[in-house]
């Protein structure tokens, strides 16, 4: 007998059924907990028996999608760390959110892609892939669970500051999603704070404070970075088309006043 476990398309299936409506943090939760243990949710069967539930949770962590509902991410991150935390799990899933960022902003957006190169577009305007993990892994930074390098590498990307010779609107509107996100922890990063005792997983690094000796080389250099990705929300303008430019512009604004 055939099993929506037999392909690797039950990870849409979980996640369009823990984030149906009516949907809210202890919703999500309670679902995404239910097909873990094993119960069906609105017609979709839980774990067999023969699987594991750090496992699947895994799967699911790394390969989600969520572009259908980028709304729901606070909640979903919520619900996974505190099925993570009841059982230990919790450094793992901060490497696991990690692997998730890889799977969707190693290289560049579709649209940065030249025309002889393959893109999966499907007739998009933006690659709402690449938009969607830019602005999920910045609000697992905002809530405190995590961040990666290639979030951060993403970040520089889009404003034009990672060495990358192509950029495209959807990379710049992804910086956006960052800024406006996780602005105020990606500054307190930058200026060397955070949290005083160490944080274990490569997801986690971010979120350590630098040692008290070198925040004040921190401040400096920091305050440097910020006021350039301030400039070149504006620059981007310049190259942007008109609605990622809108964007950069509102952007500016809005963390010009924080």
């Amino acid at each position: 007998m055939s099993s929506i476990y037999d392909t690797s398309s039950w990870v849409d299936t979980w996640a369009a059924a823990i984030v149906a409506e009516p949907a809210s943090r202890e919703t999500i939760a309670a679902r995404l907990k239910d097909l873990l243990a094993g119960k069906s949710i609105g017609g979709v069967p839980g774990i067999l028996a023969s699987q594991k539930p750090k496992d699947m949770l895994s799967q699911f962590v790394r390969t989600a999608q969520w572009d259908f509902k980028p709304a729901a991410l606070d909640d979903v991150w919520h619900a996974v760390f505190d099925i993570a935390k009841g059982h230990g799990w919790t450094e793992h899933f901060r490497d696991e959110t990690y692997y998730w960022t890889e799977q969707y902003l190693l290289n560049v957006a579709w649209d940065a892609l030249s025309d002889d190169e393959d893109s999966d577009e499907g007739g998009e305007e933006y690659d709402n892939s690449w938009i969607t993990c830019a602005m999920g892994a910045a609000r697992l930074f905002s809530l405190g669970y995590g961040y990666s390098a290639f979030a951060w590498n993403a970040l520089l990307d889009g404003l034009g500051l990672g060495g990358e010779e192509r950029n495209s609107d959807s990379m710049r509107i992804g910086a956006c999603a960052q800024l406006l996100g996780a602005g105020r922890r990606i500054k307190l990063h930058l200026l060397g704070g955070g949290e005083e005792r160490h944080t274990p997983g490569f997801a986690g690094r971010h979120l350590d404070a630098q040692p008290k000796e070198k925040r004040a080389d921190w401040e400096k250099n920091g305050a440097e970075t910020w006021a350039n990705f301030l400039k070149m929300l504006v620059d981007e303008q310049q190259r942007a088309g008109s609605r990622a430019a809108a964007l950069l512009k509102a952007s500016f604004v809005e963390l010009f006043k924080s």
